[in-house]
C-alpha cells in the first residue's frame, strides 16, 4: 500500500444533485399549486445541507489520505523488539511465581 487515494466527487459517491442545481432549478407555477416562497426556504436549507455534505466528505478523504500516509511513514516495530520484551516479562513473572529467575 503507497498511501495514495483518489479523491472522489459527490457524483462518484452516488449523489445525482449538488448544491448549485439545486439552486438553479426552477418549478412552474400552476393554480393552486405550492407556495412558491416556502419552497425556496426549503430548498435553500436542502443547499445548505448539501454544501455541508460535501465539506464534510472532503474534510474526511483529506483525513484518510493523511492517516494513510502516516501509516506509510512510520516504521513497523521490529520483531526483536517484541521478543525481548516478551522474554522481560518471562523473567519477572519467574521471579513473582519462584522468587527468582529460572535459567
Amino acid at each position: 500500500m503507497n498511501g495514495d487515494i483518489k479523491i472522489k466527487t459527490p457524483k462518484e459517491f452516488g449523489i445525482k444533485l449538488n448544491a448549485l442545481e439545486i439552486h438553479e432549478k426552477d418549478f412552474p407555477t400552476v393554480f393552486r399549486g405550492y407556495d412558491a416562497a416556502e419552497v425556496d426556504n426549503y430548498l435553500d436549507q436542502i443547499i445548505k445541507d448539501y454544501e455541508a455534505f460535501e465539506a464534510i466528505i472532503n474534510l474526511l478523504q483529506k483525513q484518510l489520505y493523511q492517516a494513510r500516509q502516516n501509516a506509510v511513514v512510520r516504521p513497523p516495530k521490529a520483531p526483536e523488539a517484541d521478543l525481548e520484551e516478551i522474554m522481560q516479562r518471562i523473567r519477572e513473572l519467574e521471579v513473582y511465581c519462584w522468587g527468582r529467575a529460572k535459567g
